[in-house]
């Protein structure tokens, strides 16, 4: 074995194998020892147990019509190995076997080249049984992949194989187009005094659970009959952006600027300002665009960046929706800022709390002459009988016979009374008016008709209207900026508030409030997407399952739909399901905003369950308790 891992250069290692058949399961079980393993290494090759590939799978028990190694090579072939782990690392291996020597033993070179995961030495160290699928993908051609899984410490982590074999094809082919080995009981250890690492393995080869099928991601070739790789590239374009085919399967990229989603196939933006990848200055921000960013003005509280990200203007909280006014509370837009006022005829009684009707008639002095009721934000003041009330509406006024002076003349006053001042009592006023008209008797006596010269009728305007020079006028209560929270239209005698778009008025006539078109309109975006309520309107947000998963089309879960042999899909969640939730703006910290409860697809509470936050960001000031 030569090479470097970890840039750590080997020299020479030997590698020294015993093959024995199990006595006690139909294994054959591999005693392997590589000697000159430097100690910065050793503990983390502990788990590169395909360095042993070639040997196990030469000599692994054949079960049934199943062929090993060197039933189908005789021991001479070449085998390119690709070790990829979670977290990133890459280990390539080169296997070079050239027969036997004149005492049976296989010949083997191995060259390595890469990096692993490192570890510590004492670390606990367990690789996982797993298995490994042959397929013979052309004459003299063989590709194998698994996905496996080694624990440190109890703690799983997943890492992939695959390995591209080529033979002399004189030696035909495999019996079956897939054929499996099983690897069982692995076991390693590295003693630091002598620089030693030790393996053992039981391995078996038998024919695959689909024998004569080709897996996802080949074709059946009749000719051979083979299974050839499919372009997944070049017969659906399944990437957003760039597509590249491998064996057995394709990965997508992106240009500059953007980074693959989770769904591996689409390309989203890499948030340069999030990820501390800007060369903004001081008093600057980092404003993140689509494959890159712009440093920009930095505004202050209450203030946001105008377009060209130059200047800085008002926020209006009053207008966005942004402010924290409540109930009957009306917003007023101030520079930087914003306060919340009481409408008239109402007073506050602190933050976030409801305004409380002010009762004007338990008001000094008293607001009306004769009797007052209180109504929600205002009152009413109304008169006794054979009155009625001013223009001013608060004082009446009546009329009122005075004594007879005469048979051609009466007189009559026009009496009004005015609201108390001081705890006095009303003042009476009096105008006085003479009307000429015909006497009784002069009627009797010469039958003319009764006529009346002049007489003066004072009206009573209706509701929303007040009187001038003799006539009705309607008020126009929009002239009040207090009467509604968005839109006000006059109309006569009374006036209509109105809500913009995405809202809905509510029962007191004046405040409007959002509609959950989700929730009250029904709203079905299709497949893969929800409905997301947001002020005025909404939107739909895709929600596609992951790798692996499948939506239900009644439940909406996506459950686990795993290929072959996949350790890594098998431990992942057996379904999963989506939940959004609207917030609006403002929530002060350290408040408890909703309660997680799991439930199964069935609807039934799980009694003992575990919350994870998937996407911890700093910026984003969530939490689980």
């Amino acid at each position: 074995i030569i090479g470097n891992i970890n840039d750590v250069e080997f020299g020479i290692a030997f590698l020294n194998a015993t093959v024995t058949d199990s006595p006690n399961s139909d294994t054959r079980i591999i005693h392997a020892e590589i000697t000159n393993v430097p100690r910065s290494l050793g503990p983390a090759m502990r788990k590169i147990v395909s360095i042993l590939n070639p040997i196990y799978w030469t000599t692994a028990k054949e079960i049934g019509e199943a062929v090993n190694g060197f039933t189908l090579t005789n021991a001479v072939f070449k085998r390119e190995t690709q070790v990829e782990f979670a977290t990133g690392e890459i280990l390539r291996m080169t296997h070079i076997a050239r027969g036997l020597d004149s005492d049976g033993a296989l010949l083997l070179d191995i060259v390595v080249s890469g990096y692993v995961l490192q570890l510590q030495s004492p670390a606990d160290v367990a690789v996982k049984d797993y298995t490994e699928d042959y397929i013979q993908t052309g004459p003299g051609q063989l590709y194998a992949y698994s996905t496996r899984l080694f624990s440190i410490d109890g703690i799983s982590v997943p890492y992939t194989w695959n390995h591209t074999i080529s033979y002399d094809q004189a030696r035909g082919r495999m019996p079956f187009l897939v054929e499996t080995l099983h690897a069982s009981s692995v076991e390693s250890d590295y003693n630091q005094l002598k620089e030693t690492l030790g393996f053992k393995i039981h391995a078996s080869i038998s024919k695959g659970d689909r024998s004569n099928q080709c897996p996802s991601g080949f074709t059946l070739d009749s000719v051979g009959p083979f299974c050839a790789d499919e372009d997944e590239c070049a017969e659906r374009n399944p990437c957003s952006h760039t597509c590249h085919n491998a064996m057995g399967t394709y990965y997508c990229s992106c240009p500059m600027g953007l980074t693959i989603a989770v769904d591996g196939r689409t390309c989203q933006d890499i948030d340069e300002c999030a990820l501390s990848g800007h060369s903004c200055h001081m008093g600057q921000d980092c404003d993140n665009t689509i494959g890159s960013y712009r440093c920009v003005v930095r505004c202050g509280m209450g203030f946001r960046r105008t377009s060209d990200g130059l200047s800085c203007q008002d926020i209006d909280e009053c207008k966005d929706g942004t402010h924290q006014c409540r109930y009957n509370q009306i917003c007023e837009n101030t520079r930087g800022s914003y306060h919340c006022v009481c409408p008239r005829g109402y007073r506050s009684q602190g933050v976030g709390k409801p305004c409380m009707d002010i009762n004007e008639c338990e008001q000094v002095p008293k607001p009306c002459a004769h009797q007052c009721s209180n109504t929600p934000g205002s009152f009413k003041c109304t008169c006794p009988p054979g009155q009625h009330l001013l223009g001013d509406g608060k004082s009446c006024a009546g009329l009122e016979r005075l004594p007879n002076y005469g048979n051609r003349y009466n007189s009559y006053n026009l009496a009004w009374f005015s609201p108390m001042r001081n705890n006095y009592q009303p003042q009476q006023h009096y105008r006085q008016y003479s009307h000429l008209y015909s006497s009784y008797s002069e009627y009797r006596n010469s039958r003319t008709s009764l006529s009346r010269t002049r007489r003066t009728i004072r009206k009573t305007c209706p509701e929303g209207s007040e009187a001038s020079h003799d006539t009705c006028v309607d008020i126009d209560e929009c002239e009040n900026r207090d009467v509604c929270q968005h839109e006000c239209k006059n109309t006569f005698g009374s006036y209509q508030c109105i809500c913009p778009p995405g809202y809905q008025l509510m029962l007191n006539g004046k405040t409007c409030q959002d509609v959950d078109e989700c929730l009250e309109q029904n709203v079905h975006c299709g497949p893969n997407r929800m409905c997301f309520n947001l002020r005025g309107s909404y939107r739909c947000i895709n929600t596609p399952c992951p790798p692996n998963y499948q939506r239900d089309p009644v439940s909406g879960f996506c459950f686990k739909n795993c290929p072959p042999n996949d350790l890594e899909c098998t431990l992942s969640p057996y379904a999963l399901e989506y939940k959004l939730v609207s917030l609006p703006f403002g929530i002060a910290a350290n408040q408890d905003l909703i309660r997680l409860v799991a439930y199964t697809q069935d609807g039934v509470m799980h009694p003992r369950t575990t919350f994870v936050m998937v996407d911890e960001e700093q910026t984003v000031p969530f939490a689980l308790r």
